[in-house]
């Protein structure tokens, strides 16, 4: 008979510092989905349930398709927008009877109006219904937030391996696999955890400038090949989120047939004093009058200049609407500038309103906080496309997924075309550019809201990338925040030999 396995996916990173929370009606913007409604979304997609859904089929399990949650990333979420995902899953749980085994797709960094820790709160009552013995195998995102009591609520954790993060699908059928091993008698997991004094590490998680974080995976790597270590998920942590346990952390899946939790222990306590000697290694943004500098010396190439606003990333829960990149960018002479996504929905709904070839003139973006990263810009431009937003990740990150932007425009002012959207979206894919219409191959200037993910569409297509700091909510400066619940000392708000 084969093996009924429940799939899971609640993800949200949390942001404590916005002024924004995180409803129900922003997991709808991204997906909230139940039973055959996942597979008809996720099936054939770079995602962890896509991963899921293959794995299901490759092991002869019959899937049980409960919910499947994810937000952009935001402020807090709300009790109401907790307690209605986690009230279904557990309702589908029930009626769906025995179970073999759960996989769940978690963030890692999830706070709720009631629980620093989502992810434990929500581990907590499904183990409520699913009974201590099932098996559970989570994902984690690679910038999660490790508290001590979730390594008892799960029996198998993977992280992602790679930032940006290209690698769900596959860390998905690698936490399956040992899923199936587990079903079949052949190990017995548990996981330790061991976390460094540290806000700030492993050069939050990059990968794909050879530093210390592919460093620290190669010898996690290694680490697996020791008698009974199944898996060394090193996390970098979420800096965003005023939490006790905020910081990077290694989780290590162990056999408890074949090794020992003080093995496993030792083995993520030194990959902790790792991440320790890699402490003052970090790339941080440039200043913004720096970036324009440079920007103006590699304008003309063949390709794009790719210029990453960082500290507007609404993919770590910044507000995406700060302005002063745009003004910057207009300001600078650049010639043929595109800009995007900018969140402003009462623009939009201006502007969808406006005749073909109008001239309009109104004030755009800055209007979350106007103390952060530039108010509003009063422009006056036309308005050259409107879209409601539908697009498909070309890859390589949530390859095949359908999303939307919400209705959207291109507001062409001055020497830049502007993306406009109803509902925050991290520029991670040039399809949400083409949605209305701009082709950012054929830009000179090509402005993104985001701090790492973006390489992997727009690295490829790039004469040269920049990264700045133009000061929006997540600026990497983290001696400038008031953190009252994070766990003290702690590297670098102390002074930590």
């Amino acid at each position: 008979m084969s093996k009924r396995i429940a799939v899971i996916e609640f993800i949200n990173e949390s942001n404590t510092f916005t002024v924004l929370p995180t409803r129900l009606d922003d997991f709808q913007a991204g997906h909230y989905l139940t039973g055959d409604a996942i597979p008809a979304a996720l099936k054939d997609t770079n995602t962890e349930v896509g991963g899921f859904i293959d794995a299901a089929k490759k092991h002869g399990w019959s899937p049980v398709y409960t919910v499947a949650a994810h937000a952009e990333p935001g402020g807090i979420v709300c009790e109401a927008a907790r307690q209605k995902i986690t009230s279904d899953t557990l309702k589908l749980l029930r009626e769906a009877g025995t179970l073999d085994g759960v996989f769940i797709a978690l963030h890692g960094a999830m706070v709720t109006e009631t629980h620093q820790d989502g992810e434990t709160q929500f581990l907590q009552e499904v183990r409520q219904v699913v009974g201590e013995e099932t098996p559970v195998a989570i994902t984690l995102d690679l910038h999660a937030n490790i508290f001590d009591e979730m390594v008892g609520l799960a029996d198998i954790a993977v992280t992602y391996r790679t930032y940006p993060h290209v690698d769900m699908y596959d860390r998905a059928t690698e936490a399956c696999e040992l899923l199936q091993r587990t079903l079949n008698g052949d190990i017995r997991p548990a996981i330790t955890l061991a976390r460094p004094p540290m806000l700030v590490g492993c050069d939050d998680g990059r990968t794909t400038q050879n530093g210390p974080m592919c460093r620290l995976l190669e010898n996690a790597e290694c680490a697996t090949q020791r008698h009974g270590i199944l898996n060394v998920a090193v996390n970098a942590g979420f800096t965003d989120a005023d939490v006790y346990a905020a910081g990077p952390s290694v989780l290590v899946t162990y056999d408890t047939l074949l090794s020992t939790a003080v093995i496993a222990q030792e083995i993520a306590e030194g990959i902790c004093d790792e991440i320790w000697q890699y402490r003052h290694e970090w790339d941080l943004p440039q200043p913004l009058e720096d970036c324009i500098t440079q920007a103006q010396q590699y304008s003309g190439a063949s390709r794009p200049v790719i210029i990453a606003d960082f500290s507007d990333n609404p993919g770590s829960g910044a507000y995406s609407d700060c302005t002063a990149l745009l003004s910057a960018l207009l300001k600078s002479g650049l010639p043929d500038v595109a800009i995007g996504a900018i969140y402003d929905p009462a623009a939009v709904k201006t502007l969808m309103a406006a005749k073909p070839g109008e001239e309009v003139t109104l004030e755009i973006g800055g209007k979350t906080d106007p103390a952060v990263g530039g108010g509003p810009l009063q422009l006056t431009g036309k308005v050259t496309a409107k879209s409601n937003g539908r697009f498909t990740f070309e890859g390589p990150m949530f390859t095949g997924l359908e999303n939307t932007t919400g209705d959207s425009v291109c507001f062409r002012s001055g020497n830049a075309s502007i993306m406009l959207v109803s509902e925050r979206t991290q520029m991670l894919d040039k399809n949400i550019f083409r949605s209305v219409g701009i082709e950012p191959t054929e830009k000179n200037i090509v402005a993104v809201k985001s701090m790492q993910h973006f390489r992997a569409a727009f690295e490829p297509i790039a004469a040269h990338v920049l990264v700045t700091d133009a000061g929006g909510l997540c600026s990497p400066d983290v001696n400038n925040r008031q953190y009252t619940n994070l766990r003290r000392p702690v590297f670098p708000l102390d002074n930590l030999s």
